[in-house]
């Protein structure tokens, strides 16, 4: 099969990587066939193989367009896109879950005390919020294909998710401990429902035909105004 540069046809490569990621968010990995794919792109499935050799780099595709905002290195790609090694997606997937930091939350543990500590936590917890709504269709394919794919899991939900409760635990620990945030019962658990709160706001509220037409603004500032003053003595 001849090689070709995906300079001459990256539209087509942006439609199928947009394809790929609704599929695999409503279905997942295992369910997600590449006729799937071709339905949503409007072509036959043979068109999706000049593009991408199997599933697999399919997956590999749409996971790392789904990490980048900027999708203009699509055109230096030659096509068809080679099935990655084993273990390849999951070794880019932890590359950039150890790149992942939150700035206003670190600078926040860097302070022994808080001048306002009900706008500091909502700054950030704002962060949280804002990071999770930017990337919301990467995290939910990632949440969609965790028990699927091979390694997601242990990558996503026991790296990065613990990575955040770790730092999220220790911040309420030294708020409390100052006084300045009242003493859940349970720290992990009360970090855990924070992360949860948000990630429902901006995943899964959305799909959900009854409450996905409240206002983005609203909900927003009604999450964080109940987790800010759950932590406020």
């Amino acid at each position: 099969m001849p090689v070709l540069k995906a300079d001459i046809s990256g539209k087509r490569l942006r439609e199928l990587a947009e394809a790929g990621l609704a599929v695999f968010c409503r279905q997942g990995f295992e369910r997600s066939q590449m006729a799937d794919v071709a339905k949503a792109m409007g072509v036959a499935v043979g068109t999706v193989y000049l593009y991408v050799e199997s599933k697999e780099a399919l997956f590999d595709l749409v996971i790392r367009y789904g990490s980048h905002e900027d999708h203009a290195w699509l055109d230096a790609l030659e096509i068809p896109l080679a099935t990655p090694a084993p273990g390849s997606t999951m070794a880019y997937l932890r590359e950039v879950f150890e790149r992942t930091e939150w700035p206003v939350l670190v600078a926040a543990l860097a302070r022994k005390k808080a001048k306002d500590p009900a706008a500091e936590l909502g700054e950030v917890l704002r962060e949280q919020y804002h990071l999770i709504r930017r990337h919301r269709r990467g995290l939910l394919l990632l949440m969609r294909s965790a028990l699927e794919f091979p390694g997601l899991a242990e990558i996503f939900v026991l790296g990065l998710r613990e990575k955040l409760l770790e730092h999220l635990v220790r911040y309420i620990t030294l708020r409390a401990k100052s006084g300045q945030f009242r003493l859940p019962s349970d720290l992990r658990a009360t970090a855990a429902v924070m992360v949860q709160a948000i990630t429902w706001a901006n995943l899964q509220r959305p799909l959900d035909p009854g409450l996905a037409t409240l206002d983005e603004a609203t909900v927003e500032t009604s999450t964080l105004e109940v987790l800010v003053h759950s932590l406020i003595p």
